[in-house]
């Protein structure tokens, strides 16, 4: 097998892959939890893209550590009592599941920003669906299943569910119920519909990747689906776990960082309010008759790595590639 195949029988049988990117910046403390909630949703189908962004603490460590366990870690449970022997018996069983999931860790040479992190894990995803997932934040295990179905059935093209606000002890600090979709209450009152979401990954073939120049990113994007003609729907189950920032104002949530996020965020919201959606759908219609994407300029290529490790879902072996692996990196892969 090559080191970009991966099977779709689950495709054939009803769900199609989903592709998580998971951007990660100096998140040691917490990506390991992220992954794991990851590896036991139980949507049967997932590539989950991890993308490092030259990280300086342990997360590199981390995240290594993760695909070791991945490929060859076990966990065992008491499944009989042996009254000769005076023994309890144990089952061993794999850790992670053997099937249904493939692994892409990037390692950036240098630090290029949360944008320009997320647009390098989407230019190697592969899946029909796709989303992103900040490496401090928890899905919890229908995240997938459930968002899926709406876009299964095609009522809709991005999904989106409701969220608690946890902080770093998983302490519930509130419930975040977010009102039904329509595009006044998502994107003219004010942006209320991007952190637990799932959406269709042929609407970035269409409208481009998130603006790297954009101080609100997210809200930028999807906000250009929806004037596009994207259909949204909002799916009223708490699903996610975000991480509130007080206290840990660093990187987006720095305080001038998420200043001139929330004034562009107003922007748009000023700018949602002049301007009238395209009709729902009607996006499809334009990639067929065009082929041709609008919006945001797509990169020539995935954008270059010092490192590009691929977890396999049949082998459980890694395959290390790029300019920054070293020999060892690979060998040590390898051996899983």
């Amino acid at each position: 097998m090559s080191t970009d195949q991966h099977p779709r029988a689950a495709a054939r049988s009803g769900h199609p892959l989903i592709s998580v990117v998971v951007p990660s910046y100096n998140h040691g403390r917490y990506i390991g939890a992220c992954l794991d909630a990851l590896m036991f949703q139980d949507y049967p189908n997932l590539e989950i893209v991890i993308t490092d962004d030259a990280s300086t603490d342990d997360s590199v460590a981390v995240i290594r550590r993760f695909l070791r366990d991945v490929a060859g870690a076990t966990a065992s449970y008491a499944c009989r009592y042996d009254a000769a022997a005076d023994v309890i018996e144990r089952a061993v069983h794999p850790r992670y599941a053997r099937t249904g999931r493939r692994i892409v860790f990037l390692r950036a040479e240098a630090n290029g920003g949360s944008t320009a992190n997320y647009n390098r894990g989407l230019a190697h995803c592969t899946g029909d669906y796709c989303t992103f997932v900040p490496a401090d934040d928890i899905c919890h295990p229908q995240l997938f299943s459930t968002l899926a179905r709406p876009l299964l059935d095609d009522v809709a093209d991005f999904a989106y569910a409701d969220m608690f606000v946890v902080d770093d002890d998983l302490r519930i600090l509130r419930e975040f119920r977010l009102p039904e979709h329509s595009f006044d209450a998502s994107f003219r009152n004010w942006y209320l519909c991007g952190v637990a979401k799932l959406y269709r990954r042929a609407l970035h073939d269409r409208f481009g990747p998130f603006d790297e120049t954009a101080d609100a990113d997210d809200h930028e994007c999807f906000l250009r689906f929806a004037l596009g003609g994207a259909r949204f729907v909002h799916v009223p189950q708490t699903l996610y776990s975000v991480r509130s920032h007080d206290g840990r104002e660093n990187g987006l949530h720095a305080p001038g960082r998420f200043a001139r996020l929330l004034e562009h965020s107003k922007r748009l919201v000023l700018m949602a309010r002049e301007r009238e959606p395209a009709r729902p759908g009607v996006w499809r219609e334009e990639m067929v008759s065009t082929g041709a994407p609008d919006g945001m300029p797509v990169a020539d290529g995935p954008p270059p790595v010092a490192e590009r490790v691929v977890l396999t879902d049949e082998e459980r072996s890694y395959f290390a590639g790029g300019n920054g692996a070293t020999a060892r990196d690979a060998g040590e892969a390898r051996r899983g």
